[in-house]
């Protein structure tokens, strides 16, 4: 019988669950909005920052700072980036 854990790793994931609704409506409002998609590529904290049509975008300081992070030159291509920023910063180190 084992009294003690063999080994103590300490796990560090981001929790983007709460995030999930404001990145959704983020894009929506991207696909449906042609300006405000190029602000977004643009400049993606300002943007998510300044809002659109009246409503802000909520996001984690994890998720704001992973979604400043991506450089793209499409919406498609964005949301690939987001997606992958996103799954990559939420599995364990």
């Amino acid at each position: 019988m084992f009294t003690k854990p063999l080994t103590r790793h300490s796990i560090t994931t981001v929790d983007v669950s709460r995030d999930t609704e404001s990145i959704s409506r983020l894009l929506v409002a991207a696909a449906v909005n042609p300006g405000f998609c190029t602000r977004l590529l643009a400049d993606p904290r300002r943007t998510v920052q300044a809002g659109f049509g009246g409503e802000g975008f909520p996001l984690s300081r994890p998720a704001l700072n992973a979604l400043s992070g991506i450089r793209a030159s499409s919406l498609p291509e964005f949301a690939l980036k987001l997606t992958e920023v996103l799954t990559n910063s939420s599995r364990p180190n």
